[in-house]
């Protein structure tokens, strides 16, 4: 089981005008931020689900993806790692939401596993804002090129694996449901 936890600055809040005001607040403030208290709560009733004999991997990601356990990269936990799995939550609680969106690079992180994860759960709350590098020029993306990152990142997502979306409230990005859907359907996973 691979949870994928969305840790971009606008999973500090609901709406951009409230993501801004968080964003020049202090990083204290910003972890007690409920959103993102809403996505730590998800993934520690995910992690409270994960069978004792599964193996599992939370890695959490933004413009960049890393393991939310450190030194546990590109490796496997074990479920009844009971120490593993508090270490996701005390860690996610002192992580600050920060920077964009790089689908891209969670899904490449991820691939790094062997075996290749047989379930996934993804926490994000919209599109991604860009690819596996930063944007050399423009530093603004519209809703098209948002789809265009996600369907490039859905080039290095795994076959045959579910996709279980907990798509997170944000204004701004009509597109993402459906995307996510999508995605969630077509790979037999929920939405």
């Amino acid at each position: 089981v691979v949870i994928l936890v969305d840790a971009s600055s606008s999973m500090l809040a609901r709406t951009y005008v409230n993501v801004v005001r968080y964003r020049a607040m202090p990083d204290a403030r910003k972890r007690k931020a409920p959103k993102w208290r809403q996505v730590v709560a998800a993934v520690d009733w995910l992690t409270t689900q994960i069978p004792p004999k599964s193996k599992f991997q939370v890695l959490a990601f933004n413009v960049k993806a890393w393991p939310v356990v450190p030194g546990s990269n590109g490796r496997w936990l074990d479920g009844s790692d009971a120490q593993a799995l508090t270490d996701v939550v005390v860690n996610l609680r002192r992580t600050v939401p920060t920077d964009g969106t790089s689908l891209e690079n969670a899904f490449t992180l991820m691939n790094s596993l062997s075996p290749a994860p047989d379930n996934v759960f993804i926490i994000t709350d919209g599109l991604p804002t860009q690819g596996a590098t930063p944007p050399a020029i423009r530093k603004t993306i519209d809703g098209d090129g948002r789809l265009r990152l996600f369907e490039r990142a859905l080039g290095k997502y795994p076959d045959r694996v579910p996709a279980n979306v907990i798509l997170m409230p944000m204004e701004g990005d009509p597109a993402a449901p459906g995307a996510f859907w999508t995605l969630a359907r077509r790979t037999n996973g929920s939405f």
